[in-house]
């Protein structure tokens, strides 16, 4: 409310209180008279009477109050009508602004639309301008990446046809060298078998079958007649004139045997020939490992043919090869026939002589054939131990530095497995508590570790696995070793079948074996061991350390060193 306002209201007040004021002093003035008067009339009747006046005073106190109640409802409502007012005018004036200020918002908008599409235009021809460069520089990449994809095509093609050609030179010339190789095997098994049949004083024939190996284990010949009639270690002579004349290796004798079947020349009947090879007994002898590999070299009638295999203790008798003979006036020349007539009758008549000087001196000879048999088999025990103790040597020398290249531990009971190419073989030992140690459990609870896991990409090609205890700290019980052919690695000249060596250090006693694996075939057991406790090994450790101080010093004898000579040897190795 401005001053003005505030004026008319205070003097309306006041000539309003004023008014008030002046009509209660004139009730007041006429209420004084009345009150006289009665007075006056009750002094004379004798006595007082208030009622009258105090209604008379509570109707003008009611006017007074019905008076200013409607002064405060008109000062009220001037009060609302001037804020009302007040109202009105600034919503008016807030309107107006409104308006000026969305009037100035649609020219900016106006304005920014403008804007907006002269941006959207200029923008839209810079994008169509960037995208007729872009397309021109993806024309240009692709007849860039066109003409130099022909060119890595044609260098491919050109790569190609030479590798196809050195492909084919070495094809022909390995097929060459292949064939050069199976001649001169052939010749040299030729040669071995002459040597050996030299060796045991064999026969020979236009008809012969013999059987070559190179281990100590008892491989046995078997020839099935056209009669049916088998000849063998058991049926050395047959109705047919065929004869087993050399049956070697019942006693592991000799490292290089050989089993011989003959007939007589031209005496052969005709018919179907099947050769078979059994492996009856594998000697304990050392480095006489299975499977035993074997050739079988077949006369039949003067063609000669090799055949190849191998077999191991357990396993049943093997068909090797089967002949056709034609009758004995069709084989051969009649000056070879007539020679081996006459060449028959000479061997009968020498035969006879022999057999008689025999009969006459083989009383004489038996001692000293039999100490010269004695002296022998010992020369060629020691002969054998010496190869095997230099075979242990070498293998023993090959693996410390494959450990070594590795950073491998060594110990009193460990298991070593090497091989020579890339492929992945992996190693697995079964612990005296049914725990498997392998390369998905490197570690095992009873302290058992493989410390390397080689060839899992194709690193080397002299790969080596290790698990290993430490020191005098594995458990007693049976230990299993296993071979598992894991992965064939792409990489040249990793062949299967892949050979592989294993070597145990049993609590001080070397054992080592070989066998040879392929891709696919299921995970191999190769040997198991039994341990004595810790306890019971540091013993005997401690036992063979005072024997060697004995020999060493002189006071151990001669006959205690040579029964205790493959222990001591064994313990040397060890340290």
């Amino acid at each position: 409310m401005d001053l003005t306002s505030w004026l008319i209201v205070g003097f309306l007040g006041g000539a309003f209180l004023f008014g008030i004021w002046f009509m209660l002093v004139r009730e007041d003035d006429q209420s004084s008279r009345t009150m006289t008067i009665h007075r006056q009339d009750l002094t004379r009747r004798g006595a007082p009477d208030f009622r009258q006046a105090h209604n008379e005073f509570e109707k003008k106190l009611a006017q007074v109050e019905r008076h200013l109640d409607s002064k405060r409802r008109d000062e009220r409502a001037i009060l609302l009508a001037e804020e009302q007012a007040r109202k009105d005018l600034a919503d008016k004036a807030a309107r107006k602004l409104i308006e000026e200020e969305e009037l100035k918002l649609a020219q900016i908008a106006e304005e920014e639309a403008r804007k907006k599409a002269e941006y959207e235009a200029a923008r839209k021809a810079e994008l169509e301008e960037a995208r007729r460069l872009a397309e021109e520089r993806e024309v240009e990449r692709l007849a860039e990446e066109k003409r130099l994809a022909e060119e890595r095509e044609a260098e491919r093609q050109e790569q190609l046809a030479k590798e196809e050609e050195e492909r084919k030179t070495q094809i022909e010339s390995l097929k060459e060298s292949e064939a050069l190789e199976a001649q001169i095997a052939s010749e040299q098994a030729e040669q071995e078998l002459e040597e050996r049949l030299d060796r045991e004083g064999a026969k020979t024939s236009e008809v012969q079958v013999s059987l070559m190996w190179n281990n100590y284990n008892d491989l046995d010949l078997h020839v099935l007649c056209p009669s049916g009639e088998r000849i063998h270690g058991g049926n050395k002579a047959s109705e047919c004139g065929g004869e087993l004349d050399v049956d070697a290796n019942v006693r592991p004798e000799t490292k290089k045997p050989v089993e011989n079947i003959v007939w007589p020349d031209f005496k052969a009947p005709p018919g179907n020939y099947k050769v078979y090879v059994h492996h009856y007994k594998k000697h304990k002898k050392r480095r006489s490992k299975d499977p035993t590999e074997f050739r079988v070299v077949v006369n039949s009638g003067g063609e000669v043919k090799h055949y190849e295999g191998e077999l191991s203790n357990g396993d049943p008798i093997l068909l090797v090869c089967e002949f056709e003979l034609e009758p004995p006036e069709e084989r051969g020349t009649d000056e070879e026939r007539e020679s081996a007539l006459i060449a028959e009758e000479t061997e009968r008549i020498a035969e006879e002589e022999r057999l008689a000087i025999e009969l006459e001196e083989q009383r004489q000879l038996e001692l000293a054939e039999a100490e010269e048999q004695r002296i022998a088999e010992i020369v060629a025990n020691e002969a054998d131990e010496l190869e095997s103790i230099k075979a242990t040597e070498q293998i023993l020398k090959e693996l410390k530095e494959r450990l070594d290249r590795e950073g491998a531990k060594s110990s009193d009971v460990q298991i070593s497995l090497i091989w020579n190419n890339y492929n992945d073989l992996d190693l697995h030992v079964v612990c005296p508590s049914g725990e498997r140690i392998h390369g998905g459990n490197r570690e095992s609870a009873c302290g058992g570790e493989l410390d390397v896991d080689a060839n899992v990409r194709p690193e080397t090609k002299k790969p080596v696995e290790n698990v290993v205890w430490p020191e005098s700290k594995a458990p007693g019980g049976t230990y299993k070793a296993y071979v598992h052919h894991y992965k064939k690695h792409k990489k040249r000249r990793s062949k299967d079948p892949t050979k592989f060596q294993i070597i145990c250090n049993a609590g001080g006693e070397i054992l080592e074996y070989e066998g040879e694996i392929s891709n696919g075939d299921p995970i191999m057991l190769i040997c198991e061991f039994t341990l004595d406790d810790p306890k019971s090994r540091a013993a005997k450790l401690s036992e063979a350390r005072e024997k060697i101080a004995a020999i060493e010093s002189g006071e151990w004898s001669a006959d205690d060193e040579e029964s205790d000579s493959s222990d001591i040897l064994d313990e040397l190795l060890d340290d």
